[in-house]
């Protein structure tokens, strides 16, 4: 099922009733590179610390089996498409010649390594269908300026990867001297969504943290230097690049609590690969807007009254992924809580 009807059909399913007739739920997603799958407290961290994602996860619903492709280019590929990874004919990150393919026995094939114009985005999608849509951070679906995301259904755009410090940005941005790009990219997610509070929106907000180099911010580097490790879990940088993506999502948390908006957004957190990590890859939290009414948290306050409530923990089937877990899977298959959840949320 291509990915934009599989989320269609998990907002209709799961959240519809939540939300008032007269205004479509904002939506943010906020995408984390390379982060691992245990490298999260809600997902077993006992090292990293993660409050505000881990809240978000505990407010919402964790997805134990939730995939994407196998790096960068493909799994944006499909997810800002709606298509299967195969599909969109990005297999990899570059051209084949980026490796040494005639050493191999067969010629790979020739990789897509900009998203095909003539495919409409999920921006392109609901901007028509009148939501303020804003994408901030790493982009790797095409670098010319027909490509730029801005032309690609964002409203509003800014491309920066590469380097945490003394980045460069798409188009030129000024920002001030020092400062960490998760910051950056925080503070334009939340003065857009000042801006925009009056009308529904999306905003897309892709880190590029905590994919290398691995810089991170002093002060929280000084913060882990004297913490001892646990479950392989032992660098106090990669710890603080965790941190700052895990700022940003309390900042934008904050900011939908402080202007009421948190019952009418739909609030999802993933991470593409875990190549950076030497952990297991791929975990999600989704927290859908109502969450109040979307959790079995005994923690959470009851939300509408015609709203039943959805279980913290669900395992939706593969979205963007061809291959099928392995058996030595980290994540039991009874992880699940219970057959409602499965079927109501895949």
């Amino acid at each position: 099922m291509p990915l934009l009807r599989l989320a269609s059909l998990l907002l209709v399913g799961c959240f519809a009733s939540l939300f008032a007739a007269d205004r479509p739920p904002n939506i943010i997603f906020v995408l984390a590179d390379d982060l691992g799958w245990t490298d999260l407290g809600a997902f077993g961290s006992k090292y990293y610390e993660t409050p505000n994602i881990d809240r978000l996860a505990a407010q919402g619903m964790r997805l134990t089996n939730h995939h994407h492709c196998q790096n960068c280019a493909p799994t944006r590929s499909a997810l800002l498409s709606g298509q299967y990874g195969a599909r969109t004919g990005t297999y990899t990150v570059g051209s084949i010649d980026r490796f040494d393919w005639q050493a191999r026995p067969l010629r790979p094939v020739d990789n897509v390594t900009k998203l095909s114009l003539e495919r409409d985005t999920f921006a392109d999608q609901l901007k028509k269908a009148g939501y303020a849509t804003a994408m901030f951070g790493k982009w790797h679906l095409g670098g010319t300026p027909d490509y730029h995301p801005s032309k690609r259904g964002f409203d509003e755009a800014i491309e920066s990867e590469g380097r945490h410090f003394d980045f460069e940005t798409k188009p030129k941005t000024e920002y001030p001297k020092g400062q960490y790009l998760a910051d950056f990219l925080t503070d334009k997610a939340v003065d857009f969504i000042q801006r925009n509070q009056a009308k529904p929106f999306l905003l897309y907000l892709p880190h590029f943290g905590v994919h290398s180099p691995f810089q991170a911010k002093p002060e929280l580097i000084a913060k882990f230097k004297g913490k001892p490790g646990a479950g392989g879990h032992n660098s106090p940088t990669y710890a603080a690049m965790i941190a700052s993506v895990d700022e940003s999502v309390g900042r934008v948390m904050a900011k939908l609590a402080e202007l009421k908006l948190a019952d009418d957004t739909v609030f999802i957190f993933a991470t593409k690969t875990a190549a950076a990590s030497p952990t297991t890859p791929r975990c999600a939290a989704a927290r859908a807007a109502s969450t109040k009414a979307a959790s079995a948290s005994p923690s959470s306050s009851a939300g509408p009254a015609r709203s039943p409530p959805a279980p913290r923990t669900a395992r939706p089937r593969r979205t963007s992924t061809s291959s099928r877990r392995s058996s030595n899977s980290p994540v039991p298959r009874s992880r699940a809580r219970s057959s409602t959840a499965k079927a109501s949320c895949r």
